[in-house]
């Protein structure tokens, strides 16, 4: 009963998605034989600074990009598009155009439209970063820029750091996307501002901010191998508080034929409280517990499925934070926040396995920022701020071996490192907002090793026929992990950072309300590169390896990223991004791995008004992804060449526009995930899944 039940669910999804995609053929179709105009963007002028109203009271701290955005939604005429306001790349708000960085964002609407809640499916479509993720959902995924390693990207969350101490890392697959207003990507030119571990950029997730009036929706999703998701969210804004909150679950049996399974509970909840015209105070927190079954952890030793292994992890954030407006010219920002990530893996013996382990790493980082941002006119700001990090680790993993003989080891360290700085950003427009430049640098003070200085600028030089050039150079630098530094039998106390220098420059070209082209070339440089440095095994180099600062590597790529908006509601996009990396280290065999000579994304949607009702709305999306060959770390430890894969998704959403009693709106929501390409994987040992599928309905009131 339970197979063919199985069989009967499986069978109506697919008919439900084949319905969907005959519905998106159709509407083709019909769009193609119809006469019509359809609206399109146009290029943001130069008056883009004052319709994004960054010099105004609240333009800079007291909203977030999307609230500035609506704020002067009215104001901006009918024949612009809408202003895209970041804050991560200058630590002021700015609109994209002016931005001198290489920036990328991606918005609450673009995550609806190709149906991603997770993470790291929607990064994979941002040029210059690359994801990998260890097998099914919930399995630890890991992100890098520009060929980058994870530790020298940074997460963020809402402005706060959240990578690990212990490894200088950050697992992107317990975020859901759900609750989220944009992500903002800085690739390359993050240490200047942000200090360590953004050598290779930043990624920053922002909460949604309450608006308007009470409104709630409840998303309700199932598919194959028993997959489900439900989200709940609600928003909105009564008298002076403002407030909005996600409640999400997932859980998959996964495909693997034991130990696959993974489930994910997380909360996040954004209150907004104006006191008075010039404060505001706000609040934000975000939990998380995921478990997920571990069935490749043993195959290192040549056990392609352990059915016991099983990893679980807690984590929360909590934010306080106040922005004061002290007259027309000087804004301030007050923030302290505290964040655990808490992680425990237990593996017990099976046939054919005579060993166990038990591992518990709780990992903290508490501290406060404190930000000023004063307009000394109309074409000069300036950033003034502070940070403090309280960060600390508990390490305990104990090993328990039953044959050939009986032996048990336990590994325990403890760390604890605080870090100091200051740092300063100058913003400057001259010759009539033809050239707008920022320069600044931070002091970072550490601990352990002492001061470095990171400084930077960039450029930003808006030119005749809707051309852009950018161009900028950063230096910064990253701290050793706890785990580098005090991980017995590997660690080394005396490790330094590394130190970095990049460089990059590009121009955009929009070709009216039909296309756009934009190109940028980068060249990094790492030194005292930190590697495991090949030693003998004995006291003090028990895994044949220290680490230490013994490597150098040169990155140097190009990006280029095209789009196309024809018409008929047919939109095209897509980013190409080549690598090419040199690396100097102790070992022939140290090298860089993972890292994709060539890689692609690419976006095709069609979104038809009125195919079956008036008011009814149909958004097909096809989602590509390419990652070149790249070397790759085997299960046997040697390092080999790892095959190139693509992968292909259909999203789809159609929104009948139908109202009952409470009901706005009814919409029924399906995705199938890798379409061909059922046996790739994204590391050696860690099979990625087949074709899955879900669909469900979406309710908003």
């Amino acid at each position: 009963m339970r197979v063919r039940r199985a069989l009967s669910t499986d069978s109506f999804l697919f008919v439900f998605l084949l319905t969907g995609g005959i519905l998106c053929l159709s509407g083709l179709h019909a769009q193609a034989m119809a006469a019509g105009t359809t609206s399109h963007s146009t290029t943001p002028s130069s008056s883009a600074r004052s319709i994004a109203g960054k010099h105004s009271k609240t333009s800079a701290v007291q909203q977030t990009p999307s609230k500035a955005i609506k704020g002067h939604a009215a104001a901006a005429s009918a024949k612009l598009p809408p202003i895209i306001v970041v804050l991560t790349p200058t630590g002021m708000a700015e609109p994209l155009g002016e931005v001198g960085t290489t920036t990328s964002v991606v918005s609450q609407t673009q995550a609806q439209v190709q149906q991603t809640h997770e993470l790291p499916d929607l990064l994979r479509q941002v040029p210059g970063v690359q994801v990998r993720q260890i097998g099914s959902p919930g399995t630890v995924a890991d992100v890098s820029t520009r060929g980058s390693t994870p530790a020298e990207t940074l997460i963020m969350l809402d402005g706060i750091p959240v990578n690990d101490s212990a490894t200088g890392e950050f697992d992107i697959s317990r975020i859901p996307t759900d609750g989220m207003e944009q992500v903002e990507i800085v690739r390359g030119a993050g240490g200047a501002l942000y200090g360590s571990q953004a050598i290779g950029g930043v990624i920053n997730l922002i909460t949604q901010e309450g608006s308007g009036p009470f409104k709630f929706s409840l998303l309700s999703e199932g598919g194959n191998r028993a997959t489900e998701q439900q989200v709940a969210h609600f928003d909105g804004a009564e008298g002076r508080l403002a407030y909005a909150g996600t409640l999400s679950y997932f859980s998959t049996t996964g495909f693997r034929p034991v130990n696959d399974n993974s489930d994910n509970l997380s909360g996040t909840l954004r209150l907004d409280y104006h006191l008075d015209e010039n404060t505001t105070l706000r609040g934000i927190a975000r939990y998380t517990r995921a478990n997920v079954g571990l069935a490749s952890f043993s195959v290192a030793s040549g056990i392609p499925l352990n059915p016991s292994a099983h990893q679980r992890n807690e984590f929360m954030l909590y934010k306080g934070e106040i922005d004061r407006a002290f007259g027309r010219r000087l804004m301030t920002r007050i923030s302290a926040f505290y964040v655990r990530d808490e992680l425990r893996l237990n593996s017990v013996p099976f046939a054919g396995n005579p060993s166990s382990e038990s591992d518990h790493i709780p990992d903290e980082t508490r501290g406060g920022i404190l930000e000023g941002i004063y307009t000394w006119s109309h074409e000069f700001r300036s950033l003034m701020g502070f940070s403090f990090l309280d960060r600390w680790v508990h390490s305990k993993s104990s090993i328990f071996e039953l044959a050939p003989h009986t032996s048990q080891s336990l590994t325990v360290f403890n760390a604890r490192r605080q870090e100091y700085a200051g740092y300063v950003e100058q913003e400057g427009h001259f010759l009539h907002d033809h050239l707008i430049a920022t320069a600044g640098f931070r002091v970072d003070g550490n601990s352990e090793f002492g001061t470095e200085v990171s400084p930077g600028w960039a450029l930003a030089i808006p030119l005749p026929y809707q051309i852009t050039l950018r161009g900028n150079y950063a230096e910064g630098f990253r701290a050793p992990s706890f785990d580098e530094l005090f991980f017995p039998g590997f660690g080394n106390p005396h490790l330094g950072p590394e130190i970095s220098s990049e460089y990059d420059g590009g121009f955009t070209r929009r070709f009216g309300e039909t296309a756009s082209f934009t190109a940028t070339y980068f060249s990094r440089r790492v030194h005292h590169l930190i590697v495991a440095v090949p030693c003998s095994v004995g006291p003090g180099c028990e895994f044949g390896s220290t680490s230490g600062n013994a490597g150098r590597v040169d990155t140097q790529g190009v990006e280029i990223v095209p789009a196309l908006y024809p018409g008929h509601g047919l939109r095209l996009s897509g980013n190409v991004t080549i690598l090419d990396e040199t690396h100097v280290s102790p070992a022939p065999d140290i090298r860089p791995v993972r890292v994709p000579k060539y890689s692609a994304s690419a976006l095709a949607e069609y979104n038809r008004h009125a195919l079956l009702r008036p008011r009814d709305d149909l958004t097909c999306t096809l989602i590509y992804s390419f990652v070149g060959d790249r070397d790759d770390i085997t299960t046997t430890g040697t390092i080999a060449n790892h095959d190139a894969y693509h992968r292909f998704d259909l999203a789809f959403t159609y929104s009948s526009g139908m109202k009952w009693r409470d009901v706005r709106d009814i919409a029924l929501v399906a995705k199938i995930q890798n379409l061909l390409d059922r046996h790739y994987s994204e590391g050696f040992g860690f099979p990625a899944p087949p074709v899955n599928f879900v669909a469900g309905v979406k309710l908003e009131f």
